[in-house]
């Protein structure tokens, strides 16, 4: 509660003509940064009338905020899925013996992100296919089941004492 007052004041020092009773809304550019569990980021920009600021924090009150100045409030937000674009078009691969993440199948090389290096000696015959072919990711489920099955392929195994 005490860092919703702070916000509010400050953002009654940075726009004073808006207060609880003003006849005129305040017009403000309105950024929001989505941070998704991949890595990837999505911003959107709009123009927001802002006629109560009580009516604008509570439309927002999952979001924090990032930076705020006259005419622009930027938030962002913790998402933990993975993002729109990775859903549609992301695959698991393998590129310079790395697990990667690519835009479309592998075979077109459009890497985005690389993660650890796969031992390929440790692979079933199938699990190397796989990684070659793409491995589609439409889920965070599929995202977080990926890289642990490879992750888990490359670990050493504890020597006996």
């Amino acid at each position: 509660m005490r860092r919703l007052l702070a916000i509010c004041g400050l953002f009654l020092i940075i726009f004073p003509s808006l207060t609880a009773e003003a006849a005129d809304p305040v017009e403000v550019e309105v950024v929001l940064k989505r941070h998704y569990i991949d890595g990837n980021e999505t911003v959107v920009t709009h123009l927001e009338k802002i006629y109560a600021m009580e009516d604008f924090w509570s439309t927002y009150h999952d979001w924090q905020l990032v930076t705020q100045k006259e005419g622009q409030v930027v938030l962002k937000q913790d998402v933990m899925d993975i993002s729109p674009s990775l859903k549609k078009d992301g695959y698991f691969g393998i590129y310079k013996g790395k697990l990667t993440i690519f835009e479309g199948r592998p075979i077109d090389q459009q890497a985005i992100q690389s993660f650890y290096q796969i031992n390929k000696g440790k692979l079933e015959s199938h699990q190397a296919k796989q990684l070659e072919e793409g491995i589609r990711i439409q889920s965070k489920e599929v995202y977080e089941e990926v890289l642990e099955a490879f992750r888990s392929k490359n670990e050493l195994k504890a020597l006996p004492s």
